[in-house]
C-alpha cells in the first residue's frame, strides 16, 4: 500500500473517502468540487478540469469484499491499465494520472472509482452516423489497422463499440477510450470473442464497399489467420 494514500474528495456536493494513487494534475481542489458536467453515460459521468477529463465511475452493485473488488480491479484501475497498454502499442488514448477507488460506497450505483486523464483536444465522437461523413473511408482504414494490432497482442476490449473511439479529423488518428482490456490465451476463443462484438456493432453498418476496405486494412496489420477464416465463412451464410 506504499503507493496509495487517502483523501476526501467532493463529487457534486457529497464528500467522499477515497484510496488513491498516482498525482492529480488539477491543483486546485475547488475546481474538482466546482466540476461542470461534460458528459453522462451509462455508469460514469465525465467532468472537465481545465485540460483534464475527471472520470467518475459507479458501481451496479457492492461486493462483499470492498478492498479486494475495488483496489484490484476497479474500474478506474481496469481502464488505467488498459490505456498504458494501449500507449505501449503504439495507439492514441487519453493518459491516465491519477486514480482512486470508494472506501465506502452506501448505496448501489454509488460512486465505485475515478480518475483523471487527458482531454483529447481535436477528437470527435463517433456513432453509427459516422458513415455520412466525407472522411468515413479513412476512419474504416484507420480502424480495421488499429484493432489488427490490439488482436495481435492476445488483447481486445470488452466492450467493442463507436461510442469507444475517437477520430482526429486533421491528422487522420483514432483515440481509444474506455478500454478495459481483455487478454485471450489461443488466438480462436479470442476470434470468436470479437467476431461476436463486430457483428452486431460495427460489421452491420457497413456497406459492402465499406467492409472490403476495413478487411484490407485489418488484414495488412493481422497475423490472426482465424479471424479471416471466420469472418470469410460468415459472408457466406
Amino acid at each position: 500500500m506504499d503507493d496509495y494514500f487517502f483523501k476526501n474528495i467532493n463529487i457534486e456536493g457529497v464528500s467522499h473517502l477515497f484510496v488513491c494513487k498516482g498525482r492529480s494534475r488539477i491543483t486546485n481542489t475547488g475546481k474538482v468540487e466546482d466540476a461542470s458536467l461534460f458528459k453522462r453515460q451509462l455508469y460514469a459521468n465525465l467532468y472537465k478540469v481545465d485540460n483534464y477529463i475527471l472520470k467518475v465511475c459507479y458501481g451496479q452493485s457492492i461486493p462483499k469484499d470492498v478492498f479486494r473488488k475495488y483496489a484490484l480491479r476497479s474500474q478506474a484501475e481496469r481502464e488505467s491499465k488498459s490505456a498504458a497498454i494501449l500507449s505501449e502499442l503504439g495507439l492514441v488514448t487519453p493518459k491516465t494520472y491519477f486514480s482512486a477507488f470508494s472506501l465506502f460506497p452506501k448505496t448501489r450505483k454509488g460512486i465505485e472509482s475515478m480518475h483523471e486523464m487527458d482531454f483529447l483536444v481535436g477528437y470527435d465522437d463517433l456513432n453509427h452516423k459516422f458513415m455520412h461523413r466525407p472522411d468515413c473511408l479513412s476512419i474504416i482504414q484507420c480502424f480495421g489497422r488499429d484493432l489488427a494490432v490490439i488482436l495481435n497482442a492476445m488483447l481486445c476490449p470488452k466492450d467493442l463499440g463507436l461510442g469507444n473511439i475517437m477520430y482526429h479529423p486533421g491528422e487522420g488518428k483514432l483515440a481509444w477510450i474506455d478500454s478495459d482490456l481483455k487478454q485471450f490465451k489461443d488466438r480462436e476463443t479470442l476470434s470468436r470473442n470479437v467476431m461476436g462484438q463486430l457483428g452486431p456493432r460495427f460489421l452491420k453498418h457497413l456497406n459492402n464497399c465499406q467492409s472490403d476496405i476495413f478487411w484490407r486494412s485489418f488484414c495488412e496489420k493481422s497475423t490472426l489467420d482465424p479471424l479471416c477464416r471466420k469472418r470469410r465463412t460468415a459472408a457466406l451464410r
